[in-house]
């Protein structure tokens, strides 16, 4: 006999051979292809293998009038409709001998059913405007809200009913199909009520609506490429806001980045609507005709700018009928207009400013105007083919049969659809672009070269500026200087004249940046010319005055001249500026004009007497017109109450006020004859020495 080692083995080769006998037989049985009982294998029956589906296209009952409470019997299964005229389900009745006809009609149609059949759906292809769906007498749905109604919507979809299932039934039975159906009067004169495709169905529920989905989705991707300019002009219109958000004065920005937003919104409401029937017809066209209208007023504004035009009486009233264009749009629901006759307003009112737009950019491009050649064709194709698919459909709304489906049928279909208003707005995209690319780059490229020359005007500035304060033995001195810019307008100028006196000249140009600071390089130049000269303070102004006279195109400058002697004697003219201050005192000066403004003026000197001690504060009126955030100016009581204080001090008070303008603070302590017996090391300080600050804006 084997002993248990050898029984152990064969034990273990019987398992391991009966596993792969099952496994084998598992696999051949999920690899076979199932048969059902009675089933030949390789060989199919269309009668016995069909799909429980059956097209409801054909002819259907139809009758015009109502049965609002049942009382006619209309939705009853055993109502004898034979006399009821037959109508194709495919066409609307305004087709097929009831045209312009709007309010009730019914429709009635008869499926036989099988006994055994499964849950079956009932599937109707866009009827309108709205409808209610009988089946043997008993309301199972409908679409849409019934009247009164004054803004109904417009269902474009397939809808689908279930059919009730009667258990027990042993053969086939007839159910009987009832559609209550109201059309709107607002467009019954052009759009006629009732089914308006075929594709009508009936059958098994999840094939049923397998073919909803299919339907829906078909649909969609009918406005794939209005899905696509939606979601690029939403983008592109963000973007160019955030572009005017940092160049508000380039209000070109501004009015794109608003036709694009209204562009973008009227195309998602175009989707909704067409998709998903939101919102209903009258709200759409109010909303649409609004967009539509922002648009226009926006683009304009656009090539106002961008060709430089100026707004007049003309483009006002041009702006002002784009924006009424819109209310037409309200008068059809009433019923004050019809809808023909609102919507040949609304492009009517639009029309004068298309035109003009045209024509305008049409003369410029003939004038070889770079911005008018660009924009002239995508202006046109979006203009003209708003205007002219506009116009179609109100010839058409009048009766009068004219095909407007060449810009509603898309004329590319693969890989997606593309309709010609669509690829109309995408070019015109594009353009702008291109143009605002093309406008941003050019104006990039002056600013780089004005910086340029802003740089360079600041380094001449900074050289005009005293390069050290002389020390002046009886005088402490102390100046600040802060431009509101990268180069400003105020100037001053501290020179030792004679024996031992002191001449003080400061001064404002009227503006900022490049043009003021080319005015100051002027006017200091002059200054020590007519110093070296040995002009004395009315003298020097005088002949600033005959300087400045015809140079300054519209400016002027205000300046003030004072000659302190070591003695103690003050000399001061003024042309229009602040006023000194002496340990905290406003001193009284004659009035007299600025530079610039009137020729051979002459300037009064008015003389005081400083005593040792006493504290002259010279500043400009970027101190005294220092405002705050609420527009309160630091004015000239709190400028009294700062001027005793070191020049910086006053500067910094003034910048932390809210700094308007250049600032500018000369404060000089006369020290009297003791400070001239005082010794000095040097007869110059220079800058590190000194306590002069200039501190250009970074």
């Amino acid at each position: 006999m084997p002993n248990s080692r050898t029984r152990r083995r064969w034990t273990t080769w019987l398992i391991t051979l009966l596993a792969l006998v099952s496994a084998g037989k598992a696999g051949g049985a999920q690899l076979s292809p199932m048969r059902g009982q009675g089933e030949t294998p390789a060989v199919f029956d269309i009668e016995r293998d069909r799909q429980p589906m059956a097209s409801l296209d054909g002819l259907w009952r139809f009758q015009p009038g109502d049965d609002p409470d049942g009382a006619k019997g209309w939705a009853r299964p055993d109502f004898d409709d034979s006399a009821w005229p037959l109508l194709r389900s495919d066409k609307p009745w305004s087709e097929q001998g009831y045209p312009g006809m709007s309010g009730f009609g019914w429709y009635r149609f008869a499926i036989t059913v099988p006994s055994d059949s499964e849950p079956l759906v009932l599937q109707l292809g866009p009827t309108l405007t709205t409808y209610r769906v009988f089946i043997d007498g008993k309301l199972e749905g409908g679409f849409g809200r019934m009247p009164p109604n004054l803004a109904p919507r417009a269902a474009w979809n397939y809808h689908d009913f279930a059919i009730p299932r009667l258990s027990g039934k042993a053969e086939p039975r007839v159910i009987h199909v009832a559609l209550r159906v109201w059309h709107s009067p607002i467009w019954a004169s052009y759009l006629g009520g009732g089914p308006q495709v075929g594709g009508h169905l009936v059958g098994n529920a999840q094939l049923t609506t397998a073919e909803t989905t299919f339907h829906e989705r078909s649909r969609r991707l009918l406005f794939v490429d209005l899905y696509s300019y939606t979601i690029a002009a939403f983008i592109v219109s963000l973007t160019i806001a955030g572009l005017y958000f940092f160049r508000p004065t380039e209000r070109e920005y501004l009015w794109f980045a608003i036709l694009l937003m209204a562009k973008a919104t009227d195309s998602a409401l175009n989707i909704t609507k067409e998709v998903f029937a939101f919102p209903s017809i009258p709200v759409f066209d109010l909303l649409d005709s609004g967009m539509v209208a922002i648009a226009q007023g926006a683009l304009l504004l656009f090539l106002t700018k961008v060709l430089s035009l100026r707004r007049g009486i003309f483009l006002n009233i041009l702006l002002a009928m784009a924006l009424i264009s819109t209310v037409f749009n309200v008068f059809y629901w009433p019923g004050w207009l019809s809808v023909p006759v609102s919507a040949l307003l609304t492009v009517l009112f639009l029309l004068p400013s298309s035109i003009w737009m045209l024509v305008t950019l049409a003369h410029r491009a003939l004038r070889h105007n770079p911005t008018a050649r660009l924009l002239l064709v995508p202006v046109f194709l979006v203009q003209g083919l708003y205007i002219a698919d506009n116009v179609l459909i109100a010839i058409d709304q009048f009766g009068f049969r004219v095909d407007t489906r060449f810009f509603e049928i898309p004329f590319v279909t693969s890989p997606y659809t593309m309709h010609p208003s669509v690829l109309a707005e995408l070019l015109f995209l594009f353009a702008m672009l291109a143009f605002l690319i093309r406008r941003f780059t050019i104006a990039r490229r002056r600013e780089e070269r004005w910086e340029g020359a802003l740089e360079a005007a600041r380094q001449v500035q900074q050289v005009l500026l005293p390069e050290a304060i002389p020390h002046v033995a009886g005088f402490e001195i102390d100046c600040i200087y802060r431009p509101a810019e990268i180069v400003g307008g105020d100037f001053f100028q501290i020179l030792p004249v004679g024996d031992g006196d002191l001449l003080v000249v400061i001064g404002d140009v009227a503006g900022k940046g490049l043009p003021a600071a080319m005015m100051v390089s002027m006017l200091v130049g002059a200054v020590r010319t007519e110093v070296a000269h040995g002009a004395g303070p009315g003298q020097l102004l005088s002949t600033l005055n005959e300087r400045m006279t015809g140079r300054s195109h519209a400016s002027f400058t205000t300046c003030l001249c004072a000659r302190i002697s070591a003695g103690g004697e003050l000399l001061i003219a003024n042309a229009g500026h602040p006023a000194p201050y002496c340990s905290g005192q406003e001193l009284e000066l004659p009035g007299a004009l600025p530079l610039g403004v009137v020729g051979g003026a002459s300037y009064e000197v008015a003389r005081f007497r400083l005593a040792p001690g006493d504290f002259l504060t010279f500043l400009s009126d970027g101190v005294i017109e220092a405002q705050d955030k609420t527009g309160h100016l630091l004015g000239f009581d709190r400028t009294q109450e700062l001027s005793q204080q070191p020049a910086v001090d006053i500067a910094e008070a003034a910048s932390r006020f809210g700094q308007v303008d250049d600032i500018t603070v000369v404060s000089i302590a006369y020290q009297g004859r003791s400070g001239i017996e005082a010794p000095a090391a040097e007869s110059v300080v220079s800058l590190q020495q000194s306590s002069r600050r200039v501190e250009p804006i970074h």
